[in-house]
């Protein structure tokens, strides 16, 4: 099995909650603004359902708006994978996002985190109130306080 290149913990989100976002592109193929789902995030990067191939390397921009928080963030794309006719899943690493921003997606992996080890190992009420990710949790054990 290969090394893990990952720098920070990733937020998997499951459908019910997965983030539409635009894009703004310049590449050879396109210009102007497309849709991306938002799959997952970190601190460190988001992987993005799109329907527009993009570049390796190429830099793209994009607002995040989520938990009261709105950003207009860059990236670099850094991985690529075409599923079904048009269809790519990007992997796009942060190159400006602010402190606020990054100390948010921390706090929310390391929550996520506490409640997959509860659910795993069988805790009675795995939720709890403080938990930075609650609003965007999917998860059937789910309670809302």
């Amino acid at each position: 099995m290969g090394k893990e290149r990952r720098q920070s913990k990733r937020i998997p989100l499951g459908l019910s909650v997965a983030e539409p976002i635009r894009l703004e592109l310049s590449t050879p193929k396109y210009e102007g603004a497309i849709p991306g789902v938002l799959v997952n995030i970190s601190s460190g990067g988001i992987a993005l359902l799109i329907f527009h191939e993009i570049p390796l390397g190429h830099e793209i921009e994009f607002g995040l708006g989520f938990l009261g928080l709105e950003e207009k963030v860059t990236g670099k794309v850094v991985r690529e994978d075409k599923r079904h006719n048009e269809t790519f899943i990007v992997g796009v690493e942060f190159t400006r996002r602010s402190p606020e921003l990054k100390d948010m997606l921390e706090k929310m992996a390391e929550d996520n985190d506490i409640c997959e080890f509860r659910v795993l190992t069988d805790i009675k009420n795995a939720c709890f109130p403080e938990c930075s990710f609650s609003k965007l949790c999917a998860k059937r054990i789910k309670k809302n306080f």
